[in-house]
């Protein structure tokens, strides 16, 4: 019996001194799941156990943080197993900046696969750019960290990189497109002048000319003013202001000038009064010639106007003209109304006033005429290139076989030979001939001094009509032609008419057309061109766009 009790008293001692061991979880993960590792990793740890954690980043990520049971930016951490944990190592790509830099005028569109755009950009993203230049310009490059002609790219971001778009202006050339105003007459828009011109000062070239009327029509043409843009900025209607406007005025020369120093332009109307049946000269055809029908239009204010006629004869033979300009050499511009042979003109008094006289002695023979700052004062000049013209049967009208330049300055006038080629110009273009028929002065040598180019026609039986440009070189005391100066390919696009401008802005005067048309710029004698002023003379350059 004593043995049981002591075995019994052991037994129970035994059981007593037995300790219970607790333990708890400790779950470890890691996201992204490829982004790094945790050690250790899940286990179970007895109470009170402190387990040393550590987040160790892939090669192209970045330990970010611990979340779950314990909050901490550091990558070792201490974490004492007092209860089941779970903790998750944060990590995240590394982030490289993409900088961009944009030469020129253009955007460029950045498109990031399977990611928001961003300044920054985690690692081993791709990114497409794409290149796209405004108006007026072309791409030309990708520069920096990668080197492209290509417009668009892609690239794999795996460091910090910078890259380079370059856009290169393309030459605009200020011609407008003829098909958006059918019912204007544009040779008159172009003869005579140099270059665009600005009538209301708004920085938009402008169209001076008059409205066609169908050739039936007896109602006098209505001059009209609008920009390249087809704003309207002023009409004149001559049956509106004179209802008792005689039939027939289906023509209008066009002049303006600052007649009455106000700073507004004034213009000068000179409405010819021919009925056509045909053309003189040709089989079947007759002119009757019915006079002319002269107003001025006097600013009194922008764009507002007194009207006064000149002028209505309509019998009398004068010659249909208008040229504004300070004829008479006294600081105020006269109205010439008729050819500088019979010399009428409107001396300006000054005050809107005007006194009809006889201009003596006449200056030069007229010819072709333009305006334009011949010595470079900033003052326009008067050109005229006179050559005697031939008539319907290839005769010459006059005696003087001359080809005289002359210039009329506010200092007088100069006279210049035009040598070197035979300038022929006919009064009525009628078989295979060539008639010069404009002028244009531009400084195409870049020796400092104006230059003469004489653009004429080529008519040929059946055949449209094609056009050259020849160029003289000014050597001081003359003209002297330069053939191949100006480079002529007769099957694109031609007028008489050239006007000067530098179109790719390298500082020195190109030519161009001053008119198209959009609906001709792929048919033969349509396409579009201009030259560009090279050592070697005025080239053919294709290289453009048309903002108009």
């Amino acid at each position: 019996m004593k043995i049981l009790n002591t075995i019994l008293v052991c037994s129970i001692f035994l059981c007593s001194c037995t300790k219970e061991i607790i333990q708890f979880k400790l779950t470890t993960n890691q996201t992204p799941i490829n982004g790094g590792t945790v050690s250790p990793p899940s286990n179970s740890y007895e109470a009170g156990t402190v387990v040393p954690l550590i987040a160790t980043p892939a090669g192209e990520y970045l330990f970010k943080g611990w979340t779950g049971s314990i909050s901490s930016t550091n990558n070792t951490y201490s974490v004492t197993m007092d209860a089941d944990k779970q903790v998750t190592a944060q990590f995240e790509k590394r982030q490289y900046p993409l900088n961009l830099t944009i030469e020129g005028n253009g955007k460029v569109k950045e498109e990031v696969i399977s990611l928001a755009t961003q300044s920054q950009y985690p690692s081993g993203t791709t990114v497409k750019l794409t290149a796209s230049a405004n108006i007026g310009s072309k791409f030309s490059e990708w520069s920096g960290d990668i080197s492209s002609k290509d417009s668009i790219i892609t690239s794999t971001i795996t460091k910090p990189v910078s890259y380079t778009a370059k856009f290169v202006d393309i030459p605009m050339v200020p011609a407008i497109n003829t098909d958006l105003f059918p019912d204007l007459n544009w040779n008159d828009h172009a003869a005579g002048k140099n270059g665009t011109y600005d009538f209301n000062n708004d920085g938009i070239p402008d169209i001076i000319t008059y409205r066609s009327l169908p050739n039936n029509s007896i109602l006098p043409a209505i001059l009209t003013i609008k920009d390249y843009t087809g704003k309207e900025i002023f009409n004149f209607n001559l049956k509106d202001y004179k209802p008792s406007a005689r039939d027939s005025l289906s023509n209008i020369l066009i002049d303006f000038r600052d007649l009455n120093n106000d700073g507004q332009l004034d213009l000068g109307l000179s409405y010819m009064a021919e009925w056509w049946t045909g053309q003189n000269g040709a089989p079947g055809s007759s002119v009757k010639y019915i006079g002319n029908n002269i107003y001025l239009l006097l600013s009194k204010a922008k764009l507002s106007y007194d009207v006064a006629e000149i002028l209505d004869e309509p019998n009398k033979p004068l010659s249909f003209n208008i040229t504004m300009f300070d004829w008479d050499l006294d600081g105020k511009d006269d109205v010439l109304l008729s050819d500088l042979e019979r010399g009428d003109y409107l001396k300006n008094l000054g005050n809107n006033k005007f006194d009809r006289k006889k201009l003596t002695p006449q200056p030069f023979k007229q010819g072709m005429g333009n305006k334009l700052d011949f010595d470079k004062d900033g003052k326009v000049d008067l050109i005229n290139l006179y050559v005697n013209q031939m008539d319907a049967d290839g005769k010459y009208t006059s005696s003087d076989m001359s080809q005289t330049l002359s210039v009329l300055t506010s200092k007088g006038v100069s006279h210049f030979p035009v040598k070197g080629k035979t300038i022929n110009k006919y009064i009525y273009i009628l078989g295979d001939i060539i008639s010069a028929e404009r002028i244009a002065m531009v400084d195409g040598d870049n020796d400092g001094d104006m230059d003469l180019i004489v653009g004429s026609l080529k008519s040929k039986p059946n055949a449209p009509w094609t056009y050259i440009q020849d160029y003289f070189e000014n050597t001081g005391s003359r003209f002297e032609f330069r053939p191949g100066y100006i480079e002529i390919d007769e099957s694109l696009i031609g007028e008489l008419q050239v006007w000067t401008g530098d179109v790719d802005k390298d500082g020195d005067m190109d030519l161009y057309y001053p008119t198209y048309r959009k609906s001709q710029l792929n048919a033969n004698h349509g396409k579009y061109f201009w030259w560009e002023n090279t050592k070697n003379g005025f080239k053919i350059n294709k290289n453009f766009y048309l903002k108009y």
